[in-house]
């Protein structure tokens, strides 16, 4: 009878451990949602420009340092909910919180490099980041108080698509990001941004790019 017992609890927490920890679960069941990855870059070049002469290089940096978490963290979330998230993909709404009032007009203009395109959802299953080649440069500007005023987070993110073809991409998305401080939070007030696609298995194929700037 307690052997019975002890094998039913076993089988229950290996049925628990298999399908009934949600996103952590080890199998997928068919038809179920696929787990959404989480993207970070793995290191961070903090850099600075003084708007002032003769300031302390060592408190220009360190200043510099201090800030670029920051906005790394602004961008990766940026990037997370446009490109790697599904439910942002064309979606304004899903971003428009990144960016300053004034610059949310320009949002649904370039949605198409903003996010992975408002026809994304039709043509790609999942997003995948890469593990390589994502980089990001933020060059803090700082005023003769040791303030940082601005900022740009220059990046590069890479992450493979899969496409409801059963096809897969390479996609490169590079640019800029200028951000302001807004209260205790950072805000895109303009970017620079371009997208490049690569069918990852066609060489032959031709690649598709586009751009964004405001």
């Amino acid at each position: 009878m307690i052997a019975g017992v002890i094998i039913a609890l076993v089988v229950i927490g290996g049925l628990w451990f298999l399908f009934g920890r949600g996103n952590d679960s080890v199998i997928q069941l068919p038809g179920s949602e696929p787990v959404v990855p989480t993207f970070s870059f793995k290191t961070v070049v903090p850099k600075y420009e003084a708007i002032a002469a003769h300031l302390d290089k060592k408190k220009l940096e360190k200043a510099a340092k201090h800030a670029a978490p920051t906005i790394d963290h602004v961008t990766t979330q940026f990037l997370q909910a446009g490109y790697v998230n599904p439910d942002g993909w064309g979606d304004a709404g899903s971003i428009n919180d990144f960016f300053t009032d004034d610059a949310k007009q320009q949002v649904d203009a370039n949605i198409d490099t903003l996010t992975l395109g408002k026809n994304a959802s039709d043509t790609v299953d999942t997003f995948t980041p890469s593990k390589k080649g994502n980089t990001i440069k933020v060059t803090s500007l700082i005023d003769g108080n040791l303030n940082v005023i601005r900022a740009a987070a220059e990046f590069t993110f890479k992450g493979t698509t899969a496409n409801a073809d059963g096809t897969t991409s390479k996609v490169t998305v590079t640019g800029t990001l200028f951000l302001v401080p807004d209260g205790n939070d950072w805000k895109i007030e303009s970017f620079h941004i371009n997208r490049e696609e690569k069918p990852h298995k066609a060489s032959s194929a031709s690649a598709s790019a586009s751009g964004a700037t405001s």
